[in-house]
């Protein structure tokens, strides 16, 4: 009991007495902790409902993690203030122009998807005199649709409607190369046709865009990979630049019949306040807005001033600044002419970058937003240096003709040229791709032995069939000749059995055996080789793959299977050499059954000779006998020799 005294009184800074005078200070000191433990409870609580209440939204008000500045001077925030004031009435006119504007787009365009379109410029009509619908919504609903004008201006659809031509209607299915070109083919395939703008007709083709159109179609429905089309398409407007900067007009002002009377700066900051507050939804929706288009400016190679365009865009993203009707004007300038530009053929000139690296102005030609064309070469726009650059491996000469004559041809005739549907990645993936070098140096060392087996097995083969060649000719020329001619098999059997002196019949069998034996094997010389090379090919291929895969498994081992790319060099050689050793075997094997039918048939050639000279001789040797026993045999066995 002593010591909780003592650290009780300790606690509360009276000296320690003894147990008989300590009852009224343990009394006294029990009350004031109490009282210090309610103090303190009670300020935890008021200081955990201010900061409730402190961060709590008022009615009907969303909060917003960034709060709009204001300006400090008195003079800024009273010109701010009139902005605001002005703001609703001058983006009210603003929306009503881009309503216009992109209905006027869509009506002198390709009519792509005509009814759904329509259909979105009537609502978005609807909208400014809807009472339900308020001027941020509105905002983002006319920035949605220039998006998917956007989107459509960029990717290749197919769909299948009815194709109206005066009075006659036909279901086809339709191919639109964004807003750059609008197709149409019926269902059996047989014609095609294309959209002119010029005429506002449809102007059907010959028969050879047939297939380029079926290929467009398959394309855009995912049945076949993304690959360059050659589509017939009007020639570029000659003088037409789409890089011509585009001038904003002055957003709308109302006239101001007089200077209103000035304001405490009370007054003015409680206004400013109010009038920011209701702002805040409309701001909130240009800032998304703005923030969706990103990906549009920094991607793609823009009509008019870039940078200044980028700047505007990023600038109305910012969530510190604050949005005037001038900047939302250039804002739908910008758009409109994005939208316009990549709905035609047009020419400019503009630095490209060679390969090399250095850079020099050229023409170039834009097919819409899918490519791009300069001296015969197609070009890709590079994001990084908002630069044009040379593709430093072309298409096929094929299509780089198509694209030198295209760029010569007239705007009111159809040339083909080769489309990126895929607005430059294919073209990009050109680059990617290894050429035939590149390919066979994948395959490692083991690809290499294959190949040099193959080389010396092509070469051999071609020489011994060039020899069986003129051996066999050389065969046919003893065959009408009476003289024996030693630069043949056939001529050296002959010889040699001519030049024999036995009579035997057996010892003349031999004879005939031996020779016909060295000049067979003589004829099918190396053919065994070949036989082997077939066999190991395959063999090598599959010990490259083995390799190959180790290689990949190593790869993982050390860096994971996260990236791909890491695993594609040993995947590479193990399908390479596959490859290599099957297309080595094949043909190989092919030459050597080619081979020793050719060689087999000179063989049966010249033993079937041999047989009948050998005949010959028998029975010239029979004939003779036969003579030298007649008068013997004439004689008769008493009468003496």
């Amino acid at each position: 009991m002593e010591t909780n005294d003592r650290y009780l009184f300790r606690t509360i800074g009276l000296p320690h007495v003894n147990r008989k005078g300590s009852g009224f200070y343990l009394i006294f000191a029990m009350f004031l902790l109490r009282q210090v433990r309610s103090i303190l409870a009670f300020f935890l609580f008021v200081v955990l409902a201010s900061s409730a209440l402190a961060t709590q939204p008022a009615d009907g008000q969303v909060i917003n993690q960034s709060e709009t500045p204001q300006p400090k001077d008195a003079a800024g925030k009273t010109r701010l203030l009139e902005t605001l004031a002005e703001l609703d009435s001058q983006v009210h006119s603003l929306l009503n122009g881009a309503i216009s504007s992109l209905k006027q787009s869509i009506e002198s365009g390709p009519p792509f998807l005509i009814e759904e379109r329509r259909a979105r410029i009537g609502r978005l009509e609807k909208l400014p005199g809807d009472p339900a619908a308020d001027l941020a919504e509105t905002y983002r609903r006319i920035l949605e649709a220039y998006r998917v004008e956007l989107d459509y201006a960029k990717t290749i659809n197919a769909y299948r409607d009815v194709l109206k031509i005066g009075k006659a209607e036909r279901l086809v299915d339709f191919l639109s190369i964004g807003r750059l070109a609008l197709y149409y083919q019926t269902l059996d395939g047989y014609e095609s046709g294309i959209w002119r703008e010029d005429t506002r007709q449809w102007q059907r083709l010959s028969g050879e865009g047939n297939e380029a159109i079926a290929q467009g179609l398959r394309t855009a429905r995912k049945l076949d990979p993304p690959q360059l089309i050659v589509l017939p398409l009007p020639g570029a407007k000659l003088g037409l630049s789409v890089q011509a900067s585009q001038a904003a007009p002055a957003a709308p002002s109302e006239a101001k019949n007089g200077k209103p009377e000035p304001a405490s700066p009370m007054e003015v900051d409680a206004q400013l306040t109010a009038s920011l507050a209701a702002k805040e939804g409309l701001f909130m929706k240009i800032r998304e807005s703005a923030a969706q288009l990103k990906p549009y400016y920094q991607q793609l190679l823009l009509a008019g001033a870039a940078d200044s365009q980028r700047k505007l865009v990023d600038r109305l993203a910012d969530e510190h600044h604050i949005p005037t009707a001038d900047e939302l004007a250039q804002l739908f300038v910008s758009l409109q002419a994005q939208i316009d530009v990549s709905g035609r053929i047009s020419t400019f000139r503009a630095p490209v970058y060679a390969p090399n690296g250095q850079a020099s102005e050229k023409e170039v030609l834009r097919l819409g937003g899918f490519s791009f064309i300069a001296e015969g070469h197609y070009l890709v726009y590079s994001p990084e240096v908002d630069r044009l650059v040379e593709l430093p491996r072309q298409p096929a000469a094929r299509l780089l003709d198509l694209a030198l004559d295209f760029s010569k041809a007239d705007s009111k005739s159809l040339a083909p040229v080769a489309i990126d549907p895929s607005a430059g990645q294919t073209l990009q993936l050109l680059v990617q791709t290894p050429n035939l070098s590149e390919r066979i140096a994948q395959g490692g060392v083991v690809g290499y032995l294959i190949l040099v087996l193959a080389a010396f097995a092509y070469a051999l083969s071609g020489y011994r069939y060039v020899e069986l060649t003129m051996v066999g000719n050389r065969i046919r020329r003893q065959l009408q000749s009476s003289e024996l001619r030693l630069d043949n098999p056939l001529g050296r059997v002959l010889d040699r059995l001519d030049r024999s002196t036995m009579n035997d019949e057996e010892a003349l069998y031999l004879t005939v055996e031996e020779a016909l034996t060295g000049e067979q094997a003589h004829l099918g010389r190396a053919l065994v080789f070949l036989k082997l090379v077939a066999a190991i090919a395959p063999m090598l291929g599959l010990l490259g793959t083995v390799t190959g895969m180790i290689e990949t498994f190593q790869a993982i081992a050390l860096h994971g299977s996260g990236d791909p790319k890491l695993m594609s060099g040993g995947i590479s050689e193990a399908l390479v050499t596959t490859v290599e050793g099957l297309v080595a075997a094949i043909p190989i094997l092919l030459l050597h059954s080619l081979l020793t039918s050719k060689s087999q048939a000179l063989g049966s050639l010249l033993e079937a000779h041999v047989a009948v000279a050998l005949a010959q001789r028998l029975e010239r040797r029979h004939v003779a006998t036969a003579a030298e026993r007649s008068p013997q045999e004439a004689q008769g066995p008493g009468k003496p020799g």
